[in-house]
């Protein structure tokens, strides 16, 4: 046997037509970045032979502007599609992991946003690195989010019952159809195709229908949940079809869907209750109730052990992260507290809570576990 035969293969040996045909298929699998950063980073050649660009990035299907709810000519501002994703980092040779939200702002440069909402880190700690080796660090993509931003160029105000921005926005893509589907305009249901005919459109205008969260659920299709929590399936044809009847008594505040591994589907119903304290002085307390969807009974059954799943409650969107590492274990439910003030913009927010679901209790931390990155 020839000895060259023993030596390892290298990687920068590889022919470019099989190069562009990984490169091809991941475009085809993922609408990443990351995934395509990762993959230049195996060495210089590839670095060179493969553009920074994703020719299957789901913005891509929607004209740079979209138009603004109204139809009225006294308002002539549009909307402007943003992504963001939030990743799990792991370096081999740690045990702990790391959580971090990136929005791309050109081809390979990342800004830091806050993890449960969309406020940029200014201020980022000093030991937080200024670029992150992909070969150093495992990346994983956890849940990819969409926000709608209101930009008035020059005209007429804005009746104030129209929303100015949205959180809750999932793409819908199903060979060449994509849809974007919003949650505005006080809990109504808009969609707006890619086309000739880009108009929004109300999917539910019902006036006793109030939408509070959406969920993109196995690429083309979008699981919807109203303020009782009446839960409904659309596709990306806008077919819809029941999925459960709402809460008894309505339930709390506020719902959000989280999808967990294996495709299970969970509700956190939020509520905010004042209690008084023994100097008569009142305090509000956030509890959350967690309910796992039952498909063949079109029910929600209540869930009182989330086992070593964590669940991450923000504003426009919700994740869950199974068996997380770091000082805080599964279990445990984080989400944005409002109570103390607010959250402060462009620092590390001193408005983050966690609520123990075995305890039935919440606090709030005033510095990050290092598990949520910045």
């Amino acid at each position: 046997m020839d000895s060259s035969s023993l030596l390892p293969s290298q990687w920068s040996d590889l022919p470019l037509d099989i190069l562009e045909l990984i490169s091809d298929r991941l475009d085809h699998d993922s609408s990443d970045t990351i995934h395509l950063l990762c993959l230049r980073s195996v060495c210089a050649t590839w670095r060179l032979s493969l553009p920074l660009s994703n020719k299957n990035n789901r913005l891509s299907k929607f004209p740079k502007y979209l138009p603004f709810w109204s139809s009225s000519s006294s308002s002539s501002g549009f909307f402007t599609l943003k992504q963001s994703n939030i990743y799990k980092l792991e370096a081999p040779l740690n045990p702990r992991t790391c959580l971090v939200k990136l929005q791309e702002t050109t081809p390979g440069i990342m800004r830091v946003l806050d993890l449960f909402s969309n406020d940029r880190i200014c201020f980022l700690p000093e030991n937080f690195p200024s670029k992150i080796d992909l070969q150093e660090f495992h990346v994983r993509l956890v849940r990819r989010t969409y926000r709608m931003e209101y930009a008035n160029n020059g005209g007429g105000a804005v009746p104030c019952f129209w929303s100015l921005h949205s959180d809750k926005v999932v793409i819908l893509s199903s060979g060449e159809d994509s849809a974007i589907i919003a949650i505005h305009s006080g809990g109504k249901l808009g969609f707006l195709k890619s086309g000739n005919d880009e108009k929004w459109k109300i999917l539910d205008n019902s006036w006793n229908v109030i939408y509070e969260d959406i969920m993109l659920y196995k690429d083309n299709r979008c699981i919807v949940v109203d303020d009782k929590g009446k839960t409904v399936i659309y596709d990306v044809d806008f077919k819809v079809s029941d999925l459960a009847e709402g809460l008894v008594g309505g339930g709390g505040h506020k719902k959000h869907l989280v999808e967990c591994s294996g495709g299970e589907v969970f509700l956190v119903d939020k509520y905010v209750k004042t209690v008084w304290c023994k100097s008569d002085i009142s305090k509000s307390v956030v509890e959350f109730r967690v309910y796992n969807l039952k498909r063949e009974e079109k029910r929600w059954e209540e869930v009182r052990d989330l086992g070593d799943v964590a669940l991450f409650i923000g504003d426009d969107c919700s994740f869950s992260v199974q068996n997380p590492a770091g000082d805080l274990a599964g279990g445990f439910i984080f989400y944005s507290d409002y109570r103390n003030g607010g959250r402060s913009r462009g620092i590390c927010s001193d408005g983050d809570g966690v609520f123990n679901v075995d305890m039935q209790g919440d606090f709030v931390f005033s510095i990050k576990p290092n598990y949520f990155g910045p």
